[in-house]
């Protein structure tokens, strides 16, 4: 790292303390070793005095902060299982919104990335953007030849303010995971690793093209869903052309209904375009807040914004089935069973209390009808739990749980009455039957070969990494007895009661060999005397703390 940019991090690290310490978080700031960050004249304000509760202003840090911070407190909003309740309601509050960057460095952004005069590419470029984002904003134009479109322009420097914050939250991590066993636990460094990923992909519009281009063949055949074509003339890693969909917001239900569309056939519509994209494709559009979903005037779907999307793999979509079968049979065991299957247990599970806290939080389904069970609630409680003992799950399942509780509460304004378990049934059928079909079977056998084959031919080279870290000292060995330290204090009391024992002992007999000679050798003053005196006390409190310790 040069010296620039270890001047810019340090500057950057004091920035971001002083803004804890401004919101009343400065006991954090100490707690993970910022202080060294900050000028002394401001060490001492670093108190906790602030009125507003501490997730309140955990939030306000995150929006004051800027576009990194915002889409890491986005992204933590959707671990239920690692983050607490009370800060994941505040961090599900965070606004993507801040002030826009002007229109005139917008229209150069463009110009620049397109090689072209914004007048050869468009007839028309509004003044002002639509929407305005923590990454980017977005324009309508059209484009001479005729079509409309949406033209999204990342902010300038983005890449450079990104960068400097990830080096930051990397370094972070890896000083508290060096220093605290929970930061350890959660594995920071690999969570600020996939935070990193996530985002720089989120900034890369040309990836957001081939996402949309993605959805629109996964439902070329729909008649019930569209997806907006993508004008890769017109389109980079910083400018994203897309067709404009002309429609209302799934969320204004009465517009919908004074255009004469039918709000429950929508609801129906959506709920199957969500349950296709994950059980059929395993691939779906990760943000459906009302913003991104419009209603077009036939009342086909239309979806935008394809920045956050989410994968699942066939392992975690036959896991996700065996999780519904077991909550549709209220089964604790099983539920037990994949939750631990879908995640790592960072320390020793106690698969007794697991599946008794399963059983207690079942038991407020044992009457309810399966049709009115949430996805999104069950899933919220599944995370939870993983939490509680300290299950680490994939992110697929955390943001997979965020998207159905987000599409739950617009279908629930769309068709109170629809149950989307209820239209699940079908797809988790399907699964199943692939899942077991001659076809799966062998899949599922060959995988688990090729498994076998890839550790086998593996050994030899992770046994020699190994060896070799050994050799430069990389590998630290660790015992830790549960109750070692109660062994050790123990053994603390046994050999300071045999040394005080020893001491008595040797005052009596030296007493008893200065008996005869003591006044003469010491002035006639009762040495012999006053250790037998000494001695009898102290065999006196020794024998009182035998008797009060009960082991005699």
């Amino acid at each position: 790292m040069s010296f620039y940019t270890r001047y810019r991090n340090i500057r950057r690290a004091r920035e971001i303390a002083n803004v804890f310490i401004k919101h009343g978080l400065g006991y954090m700031i100490d707690h993970v070793g910022l202080f060294e960050y900050l000028p002394l004249k401001k060490r001492g304000k670093a108190v906790d005095s602030s009125k507003i509760p501490a997730p309140v202003r955990i939030r306000q840090v995150l929006e004051e902060l800027g576009p990194t911070f915002i889409k890491l407190g986005q992204m933590l909003s959707t671990r239920k299982d690692i983050i607490p309740g009370d800060i994941l309601r505040e961090l599900e509050k965070l606004q993507d919104e801040v002030k826009p960057f002007s229109s005139q460095e917008a229209r150069s952004i463009v110009s620049e990335e397109l090689s072209s005069p914004m007048e050869e590419v468009f007839s028309n470029f509004s003044a002002e953007p639509i929407a305005s984002a923590s990454i980017g904003q977005v324009y309508k134009a059209r484009l001479t030849t005729g079509e409309d479109v949406i033209v999204k322009v990342k902010r300038p420097n983005i890449e450079r303010v990104v960068s400097e914050d990830l080096e930051i939250l990397f370094d972070l991590a890896g000083f508290l995971e060096h220093r605290f066993e929970w930061a350890r636990m959660y594995g920071l460094v690999d969570l600020v690793e996939e935070f990193s990923d996530s985002l720089k992909k989120e900034m890369d519009f040309a990836r957001e093209g081939r996402n949309a281009e993605r959805f629109k063949k996964n439902f070329e055949s729909s008649v019930e869903v569209y997806i907006p074509e993508v004008f890769w003339k017109f389109t980079t890693s910083r400018v994203l052309t897309q067709e404009y969909l002309e429609g209302i917001k799934v969320s204004e239900v009465e517009a919908l209904k004074e255009a004469h569309i039918n709000t429950e056939k929508v609801a129906r519509n959506l709920a199957g375009c969500y349950l296709k994209q994950i059980a059929k494709f395993g691939f779906f559009h990760a943000d459906p807040h009302p913003g991104n979903i419009v209603i077009l005037n036939d009342g086909r779907i239309g979806l935008l914004d394809f920045g956050m999307v989410g994968t699942l793999r066939e392992e975690m979509k036959q896991m996700g089935t065996r999780l519904m079968v077991a909550v549709a049979k209220k089964d604790s065991d099983r539920i037990s069973e994949v939750l631990l299957d879908m995640g790592i247990a960072q320390k020793k599970v106690n698969r007794e209390e697991l599946k008794n806290d399963i059983e207690h939080l079942m038991s407020k389904y044992y009457d309810v009808p399966f049709d009115e069970i949430s996805i999104g609630e069950v899933m919220t409680e599944m995370l939870e739990m993983a939490r509680k003992y300290q299950i680490k799950v994939p992110s697929e399942l955390a943001l997979l749980a965020k998207t159905f509780i987000t599409l739950e509460g617009i279908l629930a304004t769309l068709a109170p009455e629809m149950s989307i378990i209820e239209m699940a049934e079908p797809y988790v059928k399907e699964v199943i039957r692939q899942t077991y079909s001659i076809k799966g079977i062998t899949a599922g056998f060959y995988n688990s070969i090729n498994k076998i084959k890839d550790y086998g031919w593996g050994l030899p080279r992770h046994s020699l990494k190994i060896l070799e870290m050994i050799e430069r000292g990389e590998i630290e060995l660790v015992l830790k007895h549960e109750k070692l330290d109660r062994l050790i204090s123990r053994l603390d009391i046994i050999s300071n009661r045999l040394s005080f024992s020893i001491i008595v002992a040797s005052l009596i007999m030296g007493s008893s060999l200065m008996a005869d000679q003591s006044r003469r050798i010491f002035m006639k003053v009762p040495v012999a005397e006053l250790g037998f005196v000494i001695a009898g006390f102290m065999g006196f409190w020794l024998l009182i703390s035998i008797m009060r310790s009960g082991r005699f």
